[in-house]
Order: structure tokens, then C-alpha cells, then sequence
């Protein structure tokens, strides 16, 4: 089922929902090891990114359930899990073509083919 339903919304980002979609990467420092109290950092052991589609700018404007710290300029994400090369993380940053976005909050469908994520608008 879960195969089915990526290969149907994948073939719609082609066709139907073309002008819908928009691409995202995003580039993090990996922190790890002993905090250092004179730089108040973790020592950054590395760096990582990841990319994918979707359609990038949804409202929550007609849903009835709203994220409990849900923002009125806030977007929501709803990406193939099969076309994110990485899983994301809240705090990550995605820079699109409308500009900068924090990943607030991640939740997925019940047979874990999308992800559903609250997206909000960094800097100016």
C-alpha cells in the first residue's frame, strides 16, 4: 500500500500537481562531544544535507485541528518520505525558492509515505 500510494503521488508531482511543487535542501552542522563552557558550543564534528520535493506551501487555514503552536504565516509541507534523501529534524532550515524555512513540527500519514511538516517563515 505504501509503495502504491508513493508511486501515485509521485507520478501526480510530475503531472497534475506540477505547478504545486517546489524543491528544498538543507545544509546542518552535526554537533558532538564535551560542551565547551568558554564558547557555550558543542564542537561541530561534521556537516550534513538533504534535498527533496513537495508541495512546500499548504495552508492550515481549513483544517479544524491546528498545531498547538501554530503561527497564521505558517505552511505546511506534505513530502514523499521516498524522496527525501535525509529524515528531517525540527530546528532544520530548508531554503526554497520562496526563501527560508524552520521545520517546526514533523508528523507523517498512518502508512508512513509522506511526512506532513510545519514550516515557518526565517529572516526577512
Amino acid at each position: 500500500m505504501k509503495d502504491e500510494l508513493q508511486e501515485e503521488l509521485a507520478a501526480a508531482f510530475n503531472e497534475d500537481l506540477a505547478d504545486a511543487v517546489d524543491t528544498f535542501t538543507c545544509e546542518k552542522l552535526i554537533y558532538s562531544g564535551e560542551f565547551d563552557f568558554e564558547t557555550q558550543t558543542y564542537p561541530v564534528v561534521g556537516d550534513e544535507s538533504y534535498s527533496g520535493r513537495g508541495v512546500l506551501f499548504g495552508s492550515y487555514q481549513k483544517d479544524l485541528v491546528k498545531p498547538a503552536d501554530y503561527q497564521a504565516e505558517d505552511a505546511k509541507a506534505i513530502v514523499l518520505q521516498n524522496e527525501v534523501t535525509a529524515v528531517p529534524q525540527i530546528d532544520d532550515v530548508w531554503v526554497t525558492s520562496k526563501g527560508d524555512f524552520k521545520v517546526v513540527n514533523i508528523g507523517s500519514d498512518p502508512v508512513s509515505a509522506t511526512y506532513i511538516i510545519q514550516l515557518r517563515k526565517v529572516g526577512a
